[in-house]
């Protein structure tokens, strides 16, 4: 069957496939990199890495959960299935980080305020406006992992953050085709609104994510508007797949994994 014609569940199986297929083998990145960073480098990334370090590792119960009441809904076993593999691809990320941080004697965080401001945007919400959430942390990681990777000298951190990057990759596009169906018989209108409300949202989540980690970027030769405009950049393509019919924009971003 062409990808074209096949159902909806039959994307959401692809989905379920290319998660299970990404799956990297953990001693493919350098861990026997013996490089120590420097006092200048510690500053610079600390409390930085372990506040990304924190956000990855989240569990996403809610989200998982409202994935399946929707699973149900629409008799799409596989959605539910694809979201918990995502959210396993993150928990990987959050371990890698961690293990680096551990190398190098970096303290991790428990908890931390901005992560606890999205996990209480998340809880109140329901499935899209959680996804739109989590999209936007999505986007604002691609920037900051360009920018971790490049902080330091260490061949490690820069392995890890571009590891991270590809799956960053694929993501944003899982998330793309998700919102795309969610969207589905949507007045135009509406939709203009919400994205107007999601750029507006992107955009103030810029401002505080630079007051947070700053000396990232500013290590990494980033000023705010080369930020700023990078992630603007992701979010200018993922409203274009989702701009798309529902269906158009699902399948425009699973044939391109």
């Amino acid at each position: 069957m062409p990808i074209s014609d096949a159902p909806d569940s039959t994307i959401s199986k692809l989905w379920c496939s290319y998660f299970l297929a990404n799956r990297p083998d953990p001693d493919e990145l350098p861990w026997g990199d013996r490089y120590s960073l420097t006092d200048a480098e510690r500053h610079a990334i600390a409390a930085s890495i372990a506040q990304f370090q924190l956000g990855e590792g989240a569990e996403g119960r809610r989200l998982q959960e409202r994935g399946r009441q929707y699973a149900t809904l629409v008799g799409d076993t596989h959605f539910s299935q694809a979201l918990a593999l995502f959210v396993r691809e993150e928990q990987r990320h959050s371990a890698d980080l961690g293990r680096f941080m551990d190398a190098q004697g970096l303290p991790r965080f428990s908890q931390h305020w901005v992560d606890s401001i999205f996990r209480r945007l998340r809880l109140l919400a329901g499935l899209e406006l959680c996804l739109r959430v989590l999209v936007t942390a999505e986007i604002i990681a691609v920037p900051y992992y360009r920018a971790l990777g490049s902080a330091t000298a260490s061949d490690l951190l820069h392995a890890i953050s571009c590891r991270i990057l590809e799956d960053e990759a694929g993501h944003l596009k899982f998330q793309s085709s998700m919102l795309a169906r969610l969207a589905d018989g949507r007045r135009s209108t509406v939709s203009r609104l919400i994205w107007r409300l999601h750029r507006l949202f992107l955009v103030g989540t810029c401002f505080v994510v630079w007051l947070g980690h700053g000396k990232v970027f500013r290590a990494a030769g980033y000023c705010f508007e080369d930020f700023a405009l990078e992630a603007l950049y992701e979010f200018s393509n993922l409203k274009r797949h989702c701009g798309l019919s529902s269906r158009e924009g699902a399948l425009a971003a699973v044939e391109s994994i």
